[in-house]
Protein backbone atom coordinates (compact mmCIF):
# COMPACT_ATOMS: atom_id res chain seq x y z
CA UNK A 1 0.00 0.00 0.00
CA UNK A 2 1.37 3.26 -0.93
CA UNK A 3 0.51 6.62 0.54
CA UNK A 4 1.18 10.38 -0.29
CA UNK A 5 3.02 12.81 1.26
CA UNK A 6 -0.03 14.11 3.69
CA UNK A 7 -0.67 10.89 4.52
CA UNK A 8 2.52 10.00 5.97
CA UNK A 9 2.69 13.26 7.67
CA UNK A 10 -0.53 12.63 9.78
CA UNK A 11 0.28 8.85 9.93
CA UNK A 12 3.55 9.70 11.93
CA UNK A 13 2.49 13.05 13.05
CA UNK A 14 5.67 14.52 11.80
CA UNK A 15 5.24 17.97 9.25
CA UNK A 16 4.94 17.53 5.46
CA UNK A 17 8.75 19.50 4.96
CA UNK A 18 10.35 16.95 7.30
CA UNK A 19 8.58 14.14 4.91
CA UNK A 20 10.54 15.50 2.30
CA UNK A 21 13.63 16.33 3.50
CA UNK A 22 13.67 12.81 4.71
CA UNK A 23 13.15 11.85 0.75
CA UNK A 24 15.62 14.65 -0.49
CA UNK A 25 18.59 13.52 1.69
CA UNK A 26 17.75 9.37 0.52
CA UNK A 27 16.67 8.62 4.04
CA UNK A 28 13.02 7.53 3.14
CA UNK A 29 13.03 6.53 -0.62
CA UNK A 30 9.32 7.47 -2.73
CA UNK A 31 7.79 6.82 -5.97
CA UNK A 32 5.51 8.47 -8.09
CA UNK A 33 2.07 7.47 -9.15
CA UNK A 34 0.51 8.10 -12.71
CA UNK A 35 -0.89 11.86 -11.71
CA UNK A 36 2.91 12.85 -10.55
CA UNK A 37 1.85 12.29 -7.29
CA UNK A 38 4.65 11.12 -5.07
CA UNK A 39 3.97 7.95 -3.10
CA UNK A 40 5.72 6.13 -0.24
CA UNK A 41 5.22 2.37 0.33
CA UNK A 42 3.58 1.63 3.84
CA UNK A 43 6.88 -0.95 4.36
CA UNK A 44 9.46 1.94 4.15
CA UNK A 45 7.40 3.81 6.68
CA UNK A 46 7.98 0.73 9.02
CA UNK A 47 12.14 0.63 7.82
CA UNK A 48 12.53 4.73 8.35
CA UNK A 49 10.26 5.34 10.80
CA UNK A 50 8.96 1.89 12.47
CA UNK A 51 5.22 0.71 13.33
CA UNK A 52 2.78 3.41 13.08
CA UNK A 53 1.00 3.94 16.60
CA UNK A 54 -1.97 3.99 14.63
CA UNK A 55 -2.64 2.06 11.65
CA UNK A 56 -4.73 4.13 8.41
CA UNK A 57 -8.33 3.69 8.16
CA UNK A 58 -8.06 1.81 4.65
CA UNK A 59 -5.22 -1.09 6.57
CA UNK A 60 -7.29 -1.62 9.59
CA UNK A 61 -9.73 -4.89 9.24
CA UNK A 62 -13.51 -4.79 9.61
CA UNK A 63 -13.98 -7.17 11.85
CA UNK A 64 -17.37 -7.30 12.10
CA UNK A 65 -18.52 -7.45 8.63
CA UNK A 66 -16.21 -10.42 7.99
CA UNK A 67 -17.51 -12.23 11.06
CA UNK A 68 -21.20 -11.67 9.89
CA UNK A 69 -20.60 -12.83 6.49
CA UNK A 70 -18.63 -16.25 8.09
CA UNK A 71 -21.76 -17.08 10.36
CA UNK A 72 -24.19 -18.28 7.60
CA UNK A 73 -21.13 -20.39 6.11
CA UNK A 74 -19.95 -22.08 9.43
CA UNK A 75 -23.39 -22.74 10.47
CA UNK A 76 -23.90 -24.29 7.38
CA UNK A 77 -20.72 -26.44 7.83
CA UNK A 78 -21.58 -27.54 11.04
CA UNK A 79 -25.06 -28.50 10.01
CA UNK A 80 -23.57 -30.95 7.54
CA UNK A 81 -21.04 -32.60 9.50
CA UNK A 82 -23.81 -33.07 12.28
CA UNK A 83 -25.62 -35.07 9.18
CA UNK A 84 -22.59 -37.16 8.06
CA UNK A 85 -22.13 -37.76 12.14
CA UNK A 86 -26.00 -39.25 12.72
CA UNK A 87 -25.39 -41.30 9.24
CA UNK A 88 -22.22 -43.08 10.19
CA UNK A 89 -23.90 -43.87 13.73
CA UNK A 90 -26.52 -45.61 11.80
CA UNK A 91 -23.67 -47.21 9.65
CA UNK A 92 -22.08 -48.52 12.44
CA UNK A 93 -25.31 -49.72 14.11
CA UNK A 94 -26.18 -51.59 11.24
CA UNK A 95 -22.70 -53.55 11.19
CA UNK A 96 -23.29 -54.35 14.59
CA UNK A 97 -26.85 -56.45 13.97
CA UNK A 98 -24.35 -58.53 11.45
CA UNK A 99 -22.85 -61.94 12.64
CA UNK A 100 -19.49 -62.33 12.99
CA UNK A 101 -17.31 -63.90 10.15
CA UNK A 102 -16.56 -67.55 10.54
CA UNK A 103 -13.48 -68.23 12.62
CA UNK A 104 -11.03 -70.66 10.47
CA UNK A 105 -8.06 -72.31 11.90
CA UNK A 106 -6.59 -73.12 8.55
CA UNK A 107 -3.10 -71.98 8.01
CA UNK A 108 -3.89 -70.84 4.55
CA UNK A 109 -6.57 -69.11 5.28
CA UNK A 110 -4.65 -66.25 6.82
CA UNK A 111 -3.49 -63.47 4.89
CA UNK A 112 -0.15 -64.16 2.99
CA UNK A 113 2.62 -61.66 2.79
CA UNK A 114 2.63 -60.39 -0.82
CA UNK A 115 5.83 -59.51 -2.51
CA UNK A 116 4.01 -56.07 -3.11
CA UNK A 117 5.20 -55.06 0.30
CA UNK A 118 8.75 -56.67 -0.79
CA UNK A 119 8.64 -55.31 -3.78
CA UNK A 120 6.35 -52.23 -4.47
CA UNK A 121 7.31 -51.46 -8.05
CA UNK A 122 7.92 -54.88 -9.60
CA UNK A 123 11.67 -54.43 -10.18
CA UNK A 124 12.50 -57.66 -8.65
CA UNK A 125 10.41 -59.33 -10.43
CA UNK A 126 10.73 -57.92 -13.66
CA UNK A 127 14.69 -59.07 -12.72
CA UNK A 128 13.64 -62.39 -11.52
CA UNK A 129 11.78 -63.39 -14.88
CA UNK A 130 14.53 -61.85 -17.26
CA UNK A 131 16.99 -63.74 -15.51
CA UNK A 132 14.80 -67.25 -16.20
CA UNK A 133 14.16 -66.18 -19.60
CA UNK A 134 18.42 -65.89 -20.18
CA UNK A 135 18.44 -69.28 -18.19
CA UNK A 136 15.51 -70.54 -20.20
CA UNK A 137 17.49 -69.60 -23.65
CA UNK A 138 20.39 -70.72 -22.78
CA UNK A 139 19.27 -74.20 -22.38
CA UNK A 140 17.40 -74.42 -25.21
Amino acid sequence: MQLTIPQVAKLYEKHRSTIHRHIESGRLSCGFRGDGTRVVDIAELVRCYGEPKQLPPEMQPDATAKSEDLQPAMLQALQAMHQELVSLREEVAQLRQLPPPPASTKPSALPQKTETYEDPHGLRSLARSMFENQANNKDR
